[in-house]
């Protein structure tokens, strides 16, 4: 019989440290958001505004994302996760999210 050039724990091994990294990332991106300026709000959200709309669109043309053709497209360039958290309009809700605590924050309407 041939020998494997894995042992069988490696099987379980490998998920369980690319399941880790992964949360980890997680974790570190949720980190990420800075605290609001005042002095820079209404820049701030002329930019949220600005990318809302350019999410709106990528959002339309996302749909590409899921066709048959269009997800192995997406999985041999890399896009295919960008294009599926812009079509499901978390992302979209998040900037909604962001605009909102920035105008609470610094007394904008």
């Amino acid at each position: 019989m041939k020998r494997l050039w894995f042992r069988k724990k490696d099987i379980l091994t490998i998920p369980s440290l690319m399941l880790s990294v992964f949360l980890a990332q997680t974790a570190i991106a949720e980190e990420k958001q800075h605290p609001v300026n005042c002095a820079t709000a209404e820049g701030d959200l002329r930019a949220i505004a600005t990318e809302r709309k350019h999410a709106e669109e990528e959002q339309a043309k996302s749909v590409i994302a899921i066709t048959p053709a269009g997800a192995l497209l997406g999985l041999v360039t890399g896009t295919e996760k960008k294009r599926l958290t812009m079509l499901s309009g978390d992302y979209i809700e998040k900037l909604n999210q962001r605009s909102d605590e920035i105008k609470s924050t610094c007394g904008i309407q």
